[in-house]
């Protein structure tokens, strides 16, 4: 493979100084004054000709740093750099010259490309028309807007032939008409086989335009390689689902999911998964990690030490082990371990290959499982088989418990008896995720046909009362969110697990009610029910 460029071990140390006197200063005094900053440290990068790569990072990161070292702008504290082939830095401001004309500009900006007049009189018309300027092209640039002169600096870069190109946040300027001129032009590149260097903090213009892609952090490297996996990991740290910990973690180890089986037995739902986690030299972890699994809505985790032997991890994690948290939801999959300094670092699991089998023995009687492949990441989605309806109607508050009345049936189910359905209705505390577990009360079924909304078809459908009843007396403090479990009696036997639904605002308490020492708040976000009780100091936890 060719290398178009080359840098080894980079990096760019600055002394930052608080008194503009400082270095004049440093020398007579012969006293350290100043702080050194590093831009760059020991960066590594090989750009392979032909391709297109990306550089990400956030605004100071030590994008611009690196292009500027690679096009002999500035120099590196230590380290080589190697360039093989001409090189053009499009940048659309650099080299233009507000008091000069769009045209005498072109030539000036072409002489600091490297080119002679002779050969841009060539090129001249060419940049005339592609920077869409007309008759402005006489007139002196300081008279442009700023999308005028962006066009001319694209223009003048785009429309000269270097073997290495490098693009910093350029495809952005002008209107969306130019801007799709712009990105044709680069693709006329790419095709050319002409090597590429596109610096952005966008993954998306990143992925969808290079192969390849370098995320550069605090001026280290953090990784090199496919474009869309380099994004991604770019994505999950920007928008704060990951440390800059657990990335390193992720690409430091080996690891994968090779096998995961599922069913249901006398411990409920059961998930069973065999993989490794390996050093970087394939020597297999035998430390202790942990597997996770996530309830992406709600942040809720289920841990399970993994057991390693000589061919990698086993694991088993099940339902009657987490009560209620394999839920209709999404989960995601996980590994955690504990750095030397006793911090816990999580990162996920590659799961590109993953065997998933599904036993005979899983039940057809709870939910729908279901596991997705996203991003080379395993997500498990679990749904209710039949769909609930259901709604509170009424909560009033005696003697320091609440009652909480409401209705619930499926369609195509008969309750013609209290007898047919059992309810349970379940409080789960945000905060540490304890439970409560209280059975409601089936007073009696009743048929619904008048409500169009329900019953589209015209259908007559049964539906239960239910009432439950609260000791907010002894409820400990702390936020709680509920589910209703809703479990046939008869054929087909299904149970459906959903939260409760508590659209009837006006029938329910309106401001919090006094128990023990504290409050207890009836809410009901995005109409579902939540109950919070605070103590007097208005702290949800104790």
């Amino acid at each position: 493979m060719s290398i178009a460029v080359s840098v080894k071990d980079i990096t760019k140390k600055y002394s930052l100084y608080k008194d503009p006197w400082g270095p004049i200063k440093e020398v007579f005094m012969k006293k350290k004054l100043h702080k050194e900053f590093y831009a760059l440290r020991g960066v590594t990068l090989d750009f392979p000709k032909g391709e297109s790569i990306g550089i990400l990072g956030k605004n100071g990161s030590g994008k611009s740093t690196l292009l500027k070292i690679i096009t002999g702008i500035t120099e590196p504290t230590t380290g080589e750099v190697n360039v093989n082939g001409s090189i053009v830095f499009l940048d659309v401001s650099s080299g233009i010259d507000s008091e000069l004309s769009g045209y005498d500009n072109i030539f000036m900006k072409g002489t600091l490309l490297g080119y002679t007049k002779e050969e841009m009189l060539e090129k001249v018309d060419d940049i005339i028309e592609f920077s869409e300027l007309g008759e402005f092209i006489g007139q002196p640039v300081k008279n442009y807007s700023s999308g005028m002169k962006s066009k001319l600096g694209f223009a003048i870069s785009v429309n000269v032939n270097p073997d290495i190109l490098i693009v910093d946040e350029a495809l952005a300027v002008g209107d969306s008409v130019f801007r799709k001129k712009c990105m044709n032009k680069m693709n006329e590149f790419k095709l050319q086989g002409k090597t590429i260097i596109f610096v952005s903090h966008d993954n998306n213009a990143v992925e969808s335009f290079c192969s390849k892609a370098a995320w550069i952090h605090q001026g280290e490297l953090v990784t090199y390689g496919d474009s869309k996996f380099v994004g991604s990991l770019y994505d999950d740290f920007m928008s704060g689902r990951k440390s800059i910990e657990s990335i390193h973690a992720q690409i430091e180890f080996k690891h994968a999911i090779e096998q995961l089986t599922y069913h249901t037995s006398e411990n409920g739902f059961t998930l069973q998964l065999a993989g490794f986690i390996r050093d970087q030299s394939g020597e297999n972890i035998h430390e202790q990690f942990e597997l996770l699994i996530k309830d992406k809505r709600t942040g809720e985790i289920a841990a399970k030490p993994m057991a390693f032997g000589e061919a990698g991890f086993t694991v088993e994690i099940n339902e009657k082990e987490f009560p209620l948290f394999f839920k209709p939801g999404n989960f995601s999959f996980a590994a955690r371990y504990l750095t030397a300094e006793g911090q816990p670092v999580e990162f996920t699991i590659w799961a590109g290959q993953t065997t998933i089998t599904e036993q005979d023995s899983v039940s057809k009687n709870q939910f729908h499982y279901n596991f997705i492949h996203k991003q080379n990441a395993l997500e498990l989605e679990i749904k209710n088989i039949e769909k609930a309806e259901q709604q509170v109607n009424k909560i009033w508050v005696k003697e320091a418990s609440a009652y909480i009345e409401g209705v619930a049936f499926v369609r195509g189910y008969e309750t013609k008896t209290a007898d047919a359905v059992s309810m349970t209705f379940h409080l789960t505390n945000l905060d540490n995720f304890e439970r409560l577990a209280i059975p409601a009360v089936i007073s009696e079924t009743e048929e619904i046909t008048e409500n169009p909304a329900y019953n589209p078809q015209g259908k007559v459908y049964n539906f239960s009362k239910f009432t439950v009843i609260v000791d907010l007396e002894n409820l400990p403090v702390g936020r709680y969110e509920s589910h209703l479990s809703y479990r046939m009696n008869n054929a087909p036997g299904h149970e459906l697990l959903n939260l409760v639904w508590a659209s009837k605002a006006n029938e329910y308490p309106d401001k919090p009610v006094s128990v023990n020492a504290g409050t207890v708040e009836i809410k009901t976000v995005n109409k579902y029910l939540q109950l919070e009780k605070q103590n007097h100091q208005g702290h949800s936890l104790k």
